[in-house]
């Protein structure tokens, strides 16, 4: 197959963050399929810009492995604010589209969303080529947005609201990161047949316990003999936070409690605000680490957290944090309903909490730091459970059908026919 791949912020392991398009892209080229990834030139997490004059960025390729890369100006302070991010997602949908339309024409578009922008762009231009368009959806867009409070002029919503119908629309095939957002889209309309889900996974190559790595961190940042508690992802509008800053509040009293956030996004600048401001000796914010240390990092903490707002989209949301931590064997506290809590409770990985309830959230951190048996246990299940149902490579297999189907018919059969759901 000849594929291109629309998405924003593209990067490989030794950037920040996740790296789902990098992996696949990589999968796919090593299955010999040709592909080309159009992007922009910032990460996600982190702002990461080429020294280079502006009339040199408006697009320029590179070779990634088998992978060819298309990289389109694209305005780089997202972090800055809400505005700063929508000039970015602007900037890409324009240079993005033209980047798409400046490749020979392909078997298939497979684009990932969000943001939205860049996606429809993306869309438009596979209607004028009349290229099968197939779309990943790993947020509801805008209702997320909308949920948080971030998103309220009604127009915008409107017109963001009629982008998402018309892609969903548009699409050969809709795959979804989780059961949550498939429910929603089906539910709201669009056939079962259509829309796949292809979670997200782990290579366990490159994420396992590693005690040796652990032990090194802990002597480099100067936390022996304290017992971690780590947040490793995003910090922003939607990762709640200020429920781990008041839980660190409630425990300042215990020396032997370290509360360590790494990662970066719109909401670090008032968090380390926070900190400094309440003299929060026992919260330490780090910057994001690249992929390949994720495995050290996470290995060196005792517990781990993942929290999102309580808003009722987010009962569909499985942050791949969770997945890792589990493949690093952490036990791991959840203070999300829905579908993450449940694969939590099923594979007995770890324990929940209310969402905003910052006061079972520090009992509950006091109690598993104090039971080292228990955690030791609750770390052993969660590595067993991602072995059993997160081993990346079926995932890719997975989206590799999905395409291919596309590839052939235009629409693609359900591939629930071939035996890899």
């Amino acid at each position: 197959m000849r594929i291109a791949i629309v998405y924003q912020y593209y990067q490989g392991t030794g950037a920040p963050g996740h790296s789902l398009i990098y992996e696949l892209a990589q999968f796919l080229a090593g299955r010999g399929h040709e592909v080309t990834v159009v992007s922009g030139e910032t990460g996600y997490m982190q702002r990461d810009t080429p020294n280079l004059p502006w009339y040199r960025r408006l697009r320029r390729e590179e070779r990634d492995g088998q992978v060819r890369v298309l990289r389109t100006f694209t305005y780089s302070e997202l972090h800055r604010s809400y505005l700063g991010r929508l000039l970015s997602f602007a900037s890409f949908s324009l240079s993005g589209a033209v980047g798409l339309l400046t490749i020979d024409k392909v078997d298939l578009v497979l684009a990932s969303s969000p943001p939205i922008f860049p996606i429809f762009a993306a869309a438009l231009v596979c209607r004028i080529r009349r290229t099968p368009l197939v779309i990943e959806v790993r947020d509801l867009w805008p209702e997320s947005a909308v949920q948080m409070g971030i998103l309220k002029n009604r127009t915008l919503i409107r017109i963001m609201a009629w982008m998402e119908r018309r892609l969903y629309d548009q699409s050969a095939r809709i795959v979804t990161l989780t059961e949550g957002i498939r429910d929603d889209i089906c539910g709201r309309g669009w056939p079962a047949n259509k829309v796949d889900v292809v979670t997200c996974g782990v290579d366990f190559d490159r994420l396992y316990p590693d005690p040796q790595g652990a032990a090194l961190v802990r002597s480099a940042r100067g936390w022996e003999g304290k017992r971690v508690v780590m947040y490793f992802g995003a910090l922003g509008e939607a990762n709640n936070i200020p429920v781990i800053l008041r839980a660190a509040r409630s425990l300042r009293e215990r020396g032997d409690v370290l509360f360590v956030l790494v990662g970066d996004g719109l909401r670090r600048q008032a968090i380390e605000q926070e900190v400094a401001a309440d003299d929060l000796a026992n919260v330490v914010v780090l910057p994001p680490v690249a992929k390949h240390q994720a495995r050290v990092y996470l290995s060196a903490a005792d517990v781990c957290l993942v929290t999102l707002k309580d808003i009722p989209l987010f009962d569909g949301a499985i942050p791949t944090k969770l997945i890792d931590y589990m493949a690093c064997a952490r036990p791991v506290l959840c203070g999300i309903r829905g579908e993450a809590r449940r694969i939590l409770d099923t594979a007995q990985a770890g324990l929940g909490f209310e969402p905003d309830d910052d006061r079972q959230l520090g009992r509950l951190i006091s109690e598993l730091l104090d039971d080292e048996r228990c955690r030791e246990r609750l770390g052993a299940n969660g590595l067993a459970f991602v072995r059993s149902h997160f081993a990346a490579e079926r995932m890719r297999q997975r989206m590799e059908s999905i395409l291919r189907m596309v590839a052939e018919t235009g629409s693609g059969s359900n591939p629930a026919a071939d035996g890899l759901r």
